[in-house]
């Protein structure tokens, strides 16, 4: 993204570095009259959002809802993400693994709320963020929402359950094998005195699904390779 030119009047607002709700009323008129409708329109959005140090809500709850908008039911067909449409996501919105932004986060998490059906890399990469908060250095937006312990707590819990709940069936958790992977790797980031009482719950709960069409991209085949042998500066 490094190469991208704004257009008026993001080029106005990435040259302050700061997004107002006027901002916001500007750029939606001019730029985006019609919501995100393409994959240049919404790389352009996240640019300006990655090159600005201070931003409104109002921006913020624009973006998530147009990029979550484009996704699910611009770019995909009746609700359904392709995983050729999850794996450019995952380019946009990640550095080697880890969502850097606030609002990187909450785009995936949305989509993943919104969404009638994802390729299961996708929720991988919202698990892997816990993960990698839970590193001896801890990466990515979401390590800055926690409050610094290094086990899994009840608000991560709350997480993992955003993330899973649709692969709750009769009891179990039928997770993709990337999933169970990156369980397994944050139930050995910490003794199981240190978690939360609810992980081991939860950890009872999973079933390894064998997903024949499941979908992986380069990036999550590194990341899948790094948890196995405990590199975690492939994260």
């Amino acid at each position: 993204m490094s190469d991208l030119r704004f257009s008026f009047p993001a080029c106005l607002v990435a040259g302050k570095g700061q997004i107002t709700p006027d901002d916001v009323g500007l750029m939606r008129r001019h730029m985006w009259p019609e919501g995100i409708c393409s994959r240049q329109q919404a790389i352009m959005a996240i640019a300006l959002d990655n090159c600005c140090e201070t931003r409104c809500p109002e921006w913020t709850t624009y973006l998530v809802e147009a990029i979550t908008d484009f996704v699910v039911w611009r770019e995909s067909a009746d609700g359904v993400v392709s995983g050729e449409t999850a794996g450019w996501l995952l380019e946009c919105l990640a550095e080697r693994g880890a969502i850097p932004s606030q609002a990187g986060l909450d785009i995936l998490l949305h989509i993943l709320d919104v969404a009638r059906e994802v390729p299961r890399f996708l929720s991988a990469a919202a698990l892997n963020q816990l993960r990698l908060a839970l590193l001896p250095q801890p990466q990515g937006a979401y390590a800055h929402r926690r409050s610094g312990e290094n086990a899994v707590t009840k608000s991560d819990l709350a997480y993992i359950w955003r993330v899973l709940r649709s692969a709750l069936d009769r009891g179990c958790l039928r997770l993709s094998r990337a999933e169970r992977l990156i369980l397994q790797a944050i139930d050995q980031l910490a003794t199981a005195a240190d978690h939360h009482p609810g992980w081991r719950e939860t950890m009872a709960l999973v079933e390894f699904v064998p997903q024949s069409g499941d979908i992986r991209t380069t990036a999550w085949l590194d990341v899948g390779q790094a948890i196995k042998t405990g590199d975690h500066r492939a994260a």
